[in-house]
């Protein structure tokens, strides 16, 4: 064979594999098609099903899809369970058909489809609809009997129905909230104790009330997730006495404000009841919707307002420290970190082990009294630290005690408030300036600097 017929078979073969990956590659098999011609709603893609209506043995239930999520519109306006209705909607898309009866072998009537014991209607992006009647369970009482139409019966399995008849309380959405702590701009609750808001500005929380300080970032975020942990345990009637909730003067209010400018969740609290050997505890939320909720989360709310404060002296990363001097009484030493090496002020390399040392423990520095007084005790020590991440270097200025042995007294630029922490903390950090500059070695006598004996 030429080389010219070749080429031209070679690419007769490349042009029908392209032929077929392109346009066999997402036909279906014979087993898919099967199983296509089975389905009773036939090809139906979940994601096109915006609205779903059923009518059961319990009412009338409407829902519809915004932004991706499931709501209830009717009888309530209120979150739907996502599970459930997903569960549904992929169990209809599913549902085959084991066998189909014309009008001309059976009577609709026979099988309950002239008055259906669940109607079952699907809403389209384009507006279509589709519709499914269930009808009676057959003699045998695995299958059920179910039309589109008024033309023909279908036959097809029953365990289809447990899934749609259901009432409210088992399309409602049992999740009171699901925030991130990181997408909210402020947190306010009031108790019977006071208030405690906090604000967050640039992803640092701080404090603004009861008094200007740090917020203690870790203990926000049990908050937020014991809140997230939040279910809904009963459902209450819009006829039921809020007073006797104790939702009327509520024992504490949360409000959480959004980031993206997104309504805000405000959470009330009332009383407490003993249900099924567990504590509930009554909650309204948005004004509007009232349930028992499990305690989760409910004692945080209540903590004292110094637990809501930072009990971290400086909050910073020490990777982040670009330039570090300590003073302890006359002794000074200035760091500065240079392609990753500390050098002290004459050039000398520094202990890199030992200035993380100390970087590590002002960083896990932690509070032991808020709200002191300076009275004019003598300055033990100081740290001054430069950040990469921040033009306006930090100071950390130590005091001596009130008295012998006891805490030392420290005040942070930025942080309108006097603290105390452990003695030897602060020597950890201060102390021994000199261990920061390697030891010189020691040079070894030559054999003319010995001295002979004779």
């Amino acid at each position: 064979m030429k080389a010219k017929s070749l080429v031209i078979l070679a690419g007769a073969v490349l042009i029908l594999g392209a032929f077929i990956w392109f346009f066999e590659r997402n036909q279906m098999t014979t087993e898919e098609a099967r199983t296509h011609e089975a389905r009773i709603f036939g090809g139906l893609e979940k994601e096109a099903i915006v609205a779903l209506d059923i009518t059961n043995s319990y009412g009338t239930f409407s829902f519809h899809r915004r932004d991706g999520e499931w709501r209830i519109a009717a009888p309530v306006e209120t979150d739907a369970d996502q599970t459930a209705v997903d569960a549904v909607l992929r169990t209809l898309i599913e549902l085959d058909s084991d066998r189909t009866l014309g009008a001309d072998e059976v009577d609709p009537k026979a099988y309950g489809l002239d008055n259906p014991e669940a109607t079952v209607t699907l809403g389209m992006t384009g507006g279509r609809t589709h519709t499914l009647n269930v009808g009676n369970t057959t003699a045998l009482g695995s299958s059920r009997a179910v039309s589109t139409s008024s033309e023909s019966v279908i036959l097809t399995s029953g365990s289809f129905f447990a899934g749609i008849d259901k009432a409210l309380d088992d399309w409602r959405s049992r999740e009171v909230t699901d925030v991130s702590l990181g997408r909210l701009a402020a947190i306010t609750i009031r108790t019977g104790n006071g208030m405690i808001e906090a604000i967050n500005l640039d992803d640092v929380w701080l404090l603004r009330s009861p008094v200007n300080d740090r917020a203690d970032r870790d203990h926000l975020q049990n908050l937020v997730s014991g809140l997230n942990g939040l279910r809904v345990e009963d459902f209450v009637d819009s006829g039921t006495d809020l007073g006797a909730m104790g939702l009327i003067n509520p024992k504490t209010t949360v409000l959480l404000v959004q980031t993206d400018g997104s309504p805000g969740l405000t959470l009330e609290f009332g009383s407490t009841r003993e249900h099924g050997g567990a504590t509930q505890v009554a909650c309204r939320r948005n004004g509007t919707d009232v349930f028992w909720v499990n305690e989760r989360a409910v004692n945080a709310l209540g903590k004292a307002p110094v637990l809501w404060r930072d009990p971290t002296v400086l909050a910073f990363d020490t990777w982040d420290v670009t330039a570090l001097g300590l003073n302890e009484g006359s002794a000074t030493v200035r760091l500065r970190k240079e392609s990753g090496l500390w050098r002290l002020e004459d050039g000398a390399e520094a202990l890199g082990e030992e200035v993380q040392k100390r970087l590590g423990a002002l960083a896990g520095l932690k509070v032991v009294d808020f709200d002191l007084m300076l009275i004019g005790t003598p300055e033990l020590g100081r740290a001054m630290l430069a950040l990469e991440s921040n033009a306006t270097p930090l100071t950390v200025t130590f005091f001596e005690s009130f008295e012998d042995g006891g805490n030392v007294l420290v005040a942070v630029s930025g942080r309108d408030t006097v603290m105390s922490v452990a003695p030897d903390d602060v020597h950890s950090i201060v102390g021994d300036l000199q261990s920061l500059r390697p030891v010189e070695p020691q040079e070894t006598p030559g054999p003319a600097d010995q001295t002979e004996t004779p």
